[in-house]
């Protein structure tokens, strides 16, 4: 472990594995976790090894294991479900949180000449017809909150084994839990939550503000595809 960020989701993960594991979520079982370093010269945790590969490594396309996704819809249904109270009496929580002003975003990228004025124009309409689903009381639930293809574990086969790296776990809207995963992977996921447990209605609204989010920030670094964000757009609009 080095460093202030990854000491600070080590004692995430520290907090919020254990309480995952303890409702039934498939997590590796924490074995120790020395804050202080008084074993050895600095903070460490011990993991129980699971033998597995991560699926972003033997299966990069986000549809090639439907089945896979969704498992782990169903994983993060239980966790939402089962999950009522997390003692975290050092505040080592983390804060899920959602962008909330993507505008900037498009008129910075606009004003770049990153995108052209049609596709700002198209972006800002997304992010209008999406943004009361965002707006108001939204409903809490404990949360992985970094869902991705490389902290999927699992047998070659593609049987699920272990939802990896809690470091950014804690309460927070259930539809954040789908930011980080594939666009191709959430109609698998959600079929799998669907399985366990029922989101709510503007749930769909809400997941896509942020992937739009992602698409942006993913826009900012020059490492968007261009067919991907026009999907999104085209789903976008069948809903708003």
């Amino acid at each position: 472990m080095e460093g202030s960020e990854a000491r600070n989701d080590a004692r995430t993960e520290s907090v919020a594995a254990p309480v995952a594991r303890a409702a039934g979520v498939l997590v590796p079982r924490l074995i120790a976790f020395d804050e202080s370093g008084t074993i050895v010269d600095r903070p460490y945790s011990l993991w129980e090894r699971v033998h597995g590969e991560t699926l972003g490594l033997f299966a990069p396309e986000p549809d090639s294991c439907p089945t896979t996704w969704q498992a782990v819809g169903r994983q993060l249904a239980l966790l939402h479900n089962r999950v009522h109270d997390c003692p975290d009496p050092h505040g080592w929580l983390d804060h899920p949180e959602r962008e909330r002003y993507p505008e900037e975003r498009i008129a910075s990228l606009a004003a770049s000449s990153a995108i052209d004025q049609a596709l700002a124009r198209q972006l800002e309409r997304a992010a209008k017809g999406l943004r009361a689903a965002v707006e108001g009381p939204l409903p809490v639930r404990f949360l992985h909150n970094d869902v991705h293809a490389m902290n999927v574990m699992c047998a070659r086969d593609g049987i699920l084994l272990a939802l990896l790296d809690w470091g950014d776990a804690g309460w927070g809207d259930p539809a954040l839990e789908l930011a980080q995963v594939p666009f191709r992977a959430m109609p698998f996921v959600l079929q799998g939550y669907g399985l366990e447990a029922h989101l709510d209605d503007a749930a769909e609204a809400r997941m896509l503000w942020d992937k739009l989010c992602k698409a942006l920030e993913q826009l900012e670094n020059g490492d968007v595809q261009g067919g991907a964000l026009h999907n999104l757009l085209a789903y976008t609009s069948r809903i708003v």
